[in-house]
Formats: C-alpha cells, structure tokens, sequence
C-alpha cells in the first residue's frame, strides 16, 4: 500500500488540541505517528507501536509538525473495511486497523467507517 495524503481538514471535533514536536523522517498528512523520543514523532513500520495522534500536515524529517491526540476526532486513513465502534491500533506506514481484541496497541474508536482502505474518522483514545 502507498499512502496518500487526507487533503480535507483532519480536525473534525477538537478535543484537546494540537501538539507541536519534531518530525523523525517524511511525515505524511493523515499518517498516525508514535512517539520517536526527544520531542519527535515518526511513522512506524511495525503494528505494535502505540499511536500518538494524527499528522496535521505533510513535513519533511526534521521540520516541526502539529499532531491531534487524545481526546479529538480526526480523518485518518482505515486500511481494510473499518466499521463506527471498532477499535483500531497503529500499523506499517501510519495507517490505522483492527489488530487483535483489546490488543494494548489498539489507541482509537472508529467513528466513521470505511468498505475498504480509505478515509475515515476516529476518537483517539
């Protein structure tokens, strides 16, 4: 899968706001990212990375990039088919999916769905 930048706004209800920290490679708009250390954050390659929140933008590694958390409803992309209420995680490429039942790794709520991989919205947990 190649991922494609969300070209809407990602906010669609504010939560808590936006994070600045620094980007720890290529960041695409619409990627989840974890936390990379000292203040950074990247886009994993594995699906047991916890999810930080949703890029705000596309930046370039080393360049400062707003992420939306906890506590906020975002457009991210789904890969797969993602029903409302299903619990999804973190995986390769900064794309979100359901892992496994109550897996730690599972961050977000899905709050609308995808038939198959694409837009869609979550609650990040």
């Amino acid at each position: 899968m190649t991922f494609s930048q969300v070209t809407k706004d990602i906010l669609v209800y504010p939560g808590v706001g936006g994070y600045n920290f620094t980007a720890s490679g290529n960041i695409i708009k619409g990627q989840g990212v974890t936390y990379a250390g000292d203040n950074s954050v990247k886009v994993p390659n594995n699906t047991t990375s916890r999810l930080l929140g949703i890029a705000n933008a596309t930046v370039d590694h080393g360049d400062v990039i707003c992420i939306y958390g906890p506590g906020n409803i975002v457009y991210c992309k789904l890969s797969g088919s993602q029903s409302a209420g299903t619990k999804v995680g973190l995986i390769s490429e900064g794309y979100l999916s359901n892992l496994a039942l109550y897996a730690p790794s599972e961050q977000a709520i899905v709050v609308e769905g995808v038939n198959s991989t694409g837009n869609g919205a979550i609650l990040i947990l």
